[in-house]
């Protein structure tokens, strides 16, 4: 958890708490854990439907932060370094209670990709139908390929921070994230595709 995460040109506008809290402040650490919390939680839904053990995870993530506060490495997007580190401590505690038996088995599943968030946002049965076209098609993709979709969209993130995440060159996110859309607008209509990215960009 303490590697050196590269910075992003699009700085974390919570990067001052993340400071802040590497010095001690634990008010500063308490509004990260809030501001974030929802967003570590839904990305690890995708992982596990075991609600208990997300939650496990990430209050021990936190812990361990406070913990090794002293020895973490400054960053400009706090977002994509608790990300990344959610993501190791769900392969590590996976394999620990031997739900799996090696790091690679983690498997991110993006049917139920925040369908509830949306129709709170969509009211419009059209638009909700176009949204559940794109999450049916994304479903069937690769993992990898699911998961890269989550981070760029519903998550905002850009491609040098999903490489932080999931431990590729920024390259190859661009490659895999090229050859994703191309197959996702093959199956789906141009327009009805291009509409359906942008909905997911706003939830």
């Amino acid at each position: 958890m303490n590697n050196e995460i590269n910075i992003s040109a699009h700085s974390d506008p919570n990067a001052d708490l993340w400071h802040k809290f590497k010095s001690g402040d634990a008010q500063a650490f308490g509004e990260l854990a809030q501001v974030h919390y929802r967003a570590l939680y839904n990305y690890a839904t995708k992982f596990s439907s075991d609600t208990e053990f997300i939650r496990d995870c990430i209050q021990e993530l936190y812990l361990e932060l406070w913990e090794r506060r002293s020895f973490l490495s400054e960053t400009a997007f706090v977002k994509s370094y608790l990300l990344k580190a959610l993501r190791h401590k769900l392969i590590k505690e996976s394999v620990r209670l031997k739900r799996f038996k090696e790091h690679n088995e983690l498997s991110f599943d993006a049917a139920e990709a925040d369908l509830s968030v949306e129709s709170l946002i969509i009211e419009n049965e059209h638009l909700k139908h176009q949204i559940k076209r794109l999450n049916q098609i994304v479903s069937h993709l690769t993992k990898r390929q699911q998961e890269i979709i989550y981070l760029r969209f519903y998550q905002n993130l850009e491609n040098e921070d999903i490489a932080q995440i999931m431990s590729l060159g920024r390259q190859s996110v661009a490659n895999l994230l090229y050859r994703t859309i191309k197959e996702i607008k093959n199956i789906w209509m141009p327009a009805e595709f291009f509409w359906g990215l942008i909905l997911i960009s706003f939830c």
